[in-house]
């Protein structure tokens, strides 16, 4: 989040800073009385200033936190409104099509595009395997072999975020398209 990044530069910025006033104090050379009254009013000084920078932070960060659950609310609103009536149409209606759920993804899927998301192929898709991409359901799949993605993975660039889980075989009742010849 490109937010915190600003915060980490606030705080070297405040460190620095800090450095400096000391080492600025430290190249006075006042007589002892001066110096004990002086360390005293700039102790208390930089207590305060430093409480006062704490809660500034503290304050930040919850604005953060707050504009960001916020911006992903605005995205899935509309499958938040939707899903709780599309599963309870789903259990009064069990005959309903489920391509009529699809659409409420959508914004799921713009989040996770948003995000630099992306998918790590799609369900019964066939593909070869690998072990960076892929979870096998069992040992001994060697590398380079035909296997079946049962559930996707996700990555953000090169990052594996959760790598497809993946299967020799299609599950029961995967379906067949015959005109393509493709493996859904």
């Amino acid at each position: 989040m490109t937010d915190d990044s600003n915060l980490i530069g606030f705080g070297i910025v405040l460190t620095v800073g800090c450095i400096a006033l000391v080492l600025s104090w430290i190249g006075k050379t006042p007589d002892r009385s001066e110096l004990s009254n002086n360390n005293e009013l700039t102790v208390t000084e930089l207590q305060q200033q430093c409480q006062r920078l704490r809660e500034e932070l503290r304050l930040q960060k919850e604005q953060l936190a707050l504009d960001f659950s916020n911006a992903n609310f605005e995205q899935l609103q509309m499958l938040l409104i939707n899903y709780p009536s599309a599963c309870k149409m789903a259990q009064t209606n069990p005959d309903m099509p489920a391509q009529n759920l699809v659409a409420l993804f959508t914004p799921l899927e713009n989040l996770l595009q948003t995000w630099g998301m992306e998918a790590i192929g799609s369900p019964w898709q066939q593909v070869s395997y690998h072990p960076q991409l892929h979870q096998p359901d069992v040992d001994g799949i060697a590398i380079g072999e035909g296997v079946y993605i049962r559930f996707v993975g996700y990555r953000q660039g090169e990052r594996i975020l959760c790598p497809a889980k993946v299967s020799r075989t299609l599950p029961p009742g995967a379906l067949i398209s015959v005109d393509s010849g493709n493996k859904l």
